[in-house]
């Protein structure tokens, strides 16, 4: 891998690659219509997606997406510019932040 080509971030998503293929037991997600959501703004109703064609599949495990590219994708959202995603795995853990209170809480968009 070069420099960047193991992780993707596009505003609060973060993709990292995944060493391996999609883990055992992952369950894949459909399309929302032409796209593959990975991660709905709650707030702000945009969303980060990549378009679903024959060449991108999406899994979910334990809370965590897995998106697999088997040929050039791009990610896109409504605030931040396009970002062209290389073929591999990648991860979409949960992203956390710290609270005003000093408290960890889930990232909303």
């Amino acid at each position: 891998m070069t420099k960047f080509d193991w992780q993707i971030r596009q505003g609060d998503v973060l993709l990292p690659a995944f060493d391996g293929d999609v883990p055992e037991g992952a369950i894949k997600v459909g399309p929302s219509g032409t796209r593959f959501v990975l991660a709905d703004g709650e707030v702000t109703g945009h969303a980060h997606v990549i378009e679903a064609t024959d060449q991108v599949e999406l899994y979910e495990k334990g809370g965590v997406l897995y998106l697999k590219v088997l040929g050039n994708g791009v990610v896109t959202h409504e605030e931040h510019a396009a970002v062209t995603v290389k073929p591999r795995v990648y991860t979409r853990p949960p992203q956390t932040e710290w609270s005003s209170a000093f408290e960890p809480r889930r990232v909303l968009d």
